[in-house]
């Protein structure tokens, strides 16, 4: 009894020497390098955030973000974990939680995928645990959506990290009724392509474990049936599919590479009937020791051990790629090597990050076509290979664009810029994940810039 009651004391002391230390440690981080997200914030003490609750539960979140010695800890927990893991198994089941990928924004100041063998997709249901149901059934059902749809589920398997996708028929009816929004309020005035990319899981051989994961081709088709007229599907699963053995996707991040880029402009060339640019006319940079964003959820020993290389393609067209970040405007490379050195971030070299607010790119054609391109982060490494083909490239990302400027929605931003095709390029998660499509409806719907 005295020895149970020795090990509460000291685990009360700890807890209350980590309280203290938290406390009195004023220099907080802003980014978790182990995670590669930023940290929540401290909030601002409102009475309005105080009646609604908002401040107690954002406190919280921020105070368990920026506790002492958080990484460490983090660290610490994973090592554990893995050496926990059963020795003579290749294979483990990461969950990690998808809310935690987007970024919190500064508030603006007034300074100036054909059919396969494999299952029909159906929808998660699960509850967000440690090893997830992955059965699936002939039709999808609807269903509400919930907390779980949030929580992303990754094999990690022979040293790479396999992105596992679960349909669900409410969120792709959702894109699709956005997408369908945006051609109406637009009058049908100007070519909408849908561009959707699969994860890797689509494409890697997973042997003893056939229907893990639901078929992201089925799921594509299923998502292109409830497009109306005015909306044009591009389909990238059959080349992809067809260069499957080359080196398309990271094993270590969750992005495909910019070969597997390069491969879906192409099918967005064939589906506008154009000429796509032969990959040999680009100049290639080498990108070495890459660990990305799968490494930085898993941490995984056996990924750390096969790290990644990116190859980046530099443009040949003359060009200014303008990036404006709320009221600040900046002139940066469409392939900026000052992302190379980082540790987690090297991907960021596509597009310089691609998270402002909004950006153009003017080129040296004089063809009178400008493009509109709304997307996620599997833009970034996509965009470049448009630069032979338009005059100008307007590029948003819905989780960064803001509703303070003059350009409140997509539709007044397409007419102040005068564009005349819009091109959506999103990995099929966020599809599948309500909160960034939320972001895109906003984008599509504001009107009073609240």
């Amino acid at each position: 009894m005295k020895k149970l009651q020795l090990d509460a004391i000291v685990f009360l002391l700890i807890i209350v020497v980590l309280g203290i230390g938290n406390f009195i440690n004023i220099n907080k981080p802003e980014v978790s390098e182990i995670e590669n997200r930023a940290l929540k914030q401290k909030p601002e003490l409102k009475m309005s955030s105080i009646i609604d609750g908002s401040y107690f539960r954002d406190y919280t979140e921020y105070y368990s973000d920026t506790f002492i010695l958080r990484d460490k800890l983090l660290k610490i927990s994973s090592d554990i974990q893995q050496a926990l893991f059963i020795r003579d198994t290749d294979v483990k089941i990461i969950v990690s939680d998808k809310s935690k990928e987007y970024i919190n924004e500064p508030e603006a100041t007034d300074d100036k995928n054909n059919t396969d063998t494999r299952n029909t997709p159906e929808e998660n249901t699960t509850e967000p645990v440690s090893t997830p149901d992955f059965t699936s059934s002939p039709e999808p059902t609807e269903k509400p959506y919930n907390e779980a749809d949030g929580v992303g589920y990754w094999l990690v398997i022979d040293g790479k990290a396999v992105e596992l996708f679960k349909f669900n028929k409410d969120n792709f009816d959702f894109y699709a009724n956005v997408l369908n929004e945006c051609n109406e309020k637009l009058g049908g005035k100007m070519p909408i392509y849908s561009l959707i990319a699969p994860t890797n899981s689509e494409f890697v051989e997973l042997r003893k474990h056939a229907g893990i994961t639901d078929s992201q081709n089925n799921a594509t088709a299923y998502l292109n049936s409830k497009f109306n007229d005015g909306i044009t599907a591009v389909n990238v699963y059959d080349v992809l599919n067809e260069h499957k053995e080359e080196y398309i996707y990271f094993g270590s991040d969750h992005h495909w590479t910019a070969l597997g880029a390069y491969y879906a402009y192409t099918a967005f060339m064939k589906t506008k009937g154009e000429e796509p640019v032969p990959l040999e006319e680009y100049k290639t940079v080498e990108i070495d020791n890459f660990l990305g964003s799968t490494y930085a959820k898993t941490r995984d020993k056996s990924i750390e051990k096969n790290p990644d290389t990116i190859y980046a393609y530099l443009p040949f067209v003359d060009y200014k790629y303008e990036k404006y970040r709320f009221y600040q405007l900046s002139e940066v490379d469409i392939i900026d090597m000052k992302y190379a050195d980082t540790k987690l971030d090297k991907y960021l070299v596509f597009l310089s990050a691609g998270d402002g607010t909004w950006a153009k790119i003017s080129t040296e054609n004089k063809n009178g076509k400008k493009l509109l391109v709304i997307k996620d982060s599997y833009g970034n490494s996509f965009v470049p290979f448009l630069l032979p083909h338009y005059e100008e490239i307007y590029v948003i990302d819905p989780r960064f664009y803001d509703f303070n400027t003059s350009e409140k929605n997509v539709v007044d931003f397409i007419e102040a810029k005068d564009v005349n095709e819009v091109l959506f390029v999103n990995y099929m998660e966020n599809v599948n994940y309500r909160d960034f499509m939320l972001s895109l409806e906003r984008l599509i719907n504001n009107e009073d810039g609240e």
